[in-house]
């Protein structure tokens, strides 16, 4: 089978077969975040597709540009995969009259020089941090911050301090209010934002997950921004660690979380609390100017 360029919208066979290749970003994706996307490649060995980057609503990377596009692939080597993204990026030359960036996550360590070679560049690389042992904790930092569960009144604002942070880690862009209600009406979650002297300063969304699993129930520390102006007075440790406490009130027993490689201060502040990375290469995501 060799089926190209067919603008088709994606089904669950392609998700399936995408799955079954050897390498693939599609094994991180609902079928809900690939709604729009369009079918480039489909072929035995490799499967592209691409969307615009605005219409998938990503966590750590959402381009305020219409003229960006997300590759989702699967190949069964890197040859064939770089074979069909050099037809992918040929096609959307030929397709789209505007656009600027091609972005695409997931990029295996070993098909990096070649990627550099097209002229991808290294975005962001988020690497998986563990707490195994989950245990209640207690904060020394300002006693002033007051905790509130998000509502719809907040939904402007919780965006807003999101964006604030535009940049602080790499390929980070803030999350919009349509994903700031998702996130409130998340099953087995908690958002929740801190205020100091009536000034909303942060937010943490944490969720629940691995309920089946015999080592228990993990709390998924999902995001925890702080703006910037209120950096270094604690505030990040103590939204943090009411996220794990009220996670271990409704039976985490361990916890993960993704930071960037590059996010310094934020590794030292989950270091701090416990939290240890695991011995591998993150999930390196890369793009390309054009």
């Amino acid at each position: 089978m060799d089926k190209r360029y067919s603008q088709e919208l994606i089904d669950d066979n392609v998700i399936s077969k995408a799955n079954s290749l050897k390498y693939s970003s599609l094994n991180y994706v609902d079928m809900e975040d690939i709604k729009e996307a369009k079918l480039i490649m489909d072929t035995d060995s490799v499967i592209f597709m691409y969307q615009n980057s605005v219409i998938k609503k990503e966590l750590y990377w959402e381009s305020d540009s219409n003229h960006s596009f997300q590759l989702f692939w699967a190949a069964d080597s890197i040859e064939s995969f770089l074979n069909g993204l050099n037809k992918s990026i040929e096609y959307i030359r030929m397709a789209e009259s505007n656009y600027d960036k091609i972005y695409i996550e997931f990029v295996p360590d070993d098909f990096l020089d070649e990627m550099g070679n097209i002229g991808f560049n290294i975005v962001s690389e988020w690497v998986d941090y563990w707490n195994m042992e989950l245990r209640p904790k207690e904060t020394t930092c300002r006693d002033n911050i007051n905790i509130q569960t998000v509502s719809e009144k907040d939904i402007s604002i919780a965006s807003k301090i999101t964006k604030s942070c535009t940049g602080y880690s790499r390929g980070f862009t803030g999350q919009s209010e349509e994903l700031i209600r998702e996130w409130m009406n998340t099953e087995n979650s908690y958002l929740f934002l801190g205020e100091v002297d009536g000034n909303v300063v942060g937010l943490c969304f944490v969720i629940l997950y691995g309920f089946d699993s015999d080592k228990g129930i993990v709390l998924w520390i999902r995001e925890l921004v702080v703006n910037p102006k209120y950096h270094s007075k604690g505030i990040g440790r103590r939204l943090i660690v009411h996220g794990i406490n009220w996670g271990i009130e409704n039976g985490a027993k361990r916890s993960f979380l993704a930071v960037d490689a590059e996010n310094i201060n934020a590794i030292k502040l989950y270091e701090s609390l416990g939290y240890k990375r695991k011995d591998e290469r993150g999930q390196i995501n890369m793009e390309l100017t054009l």
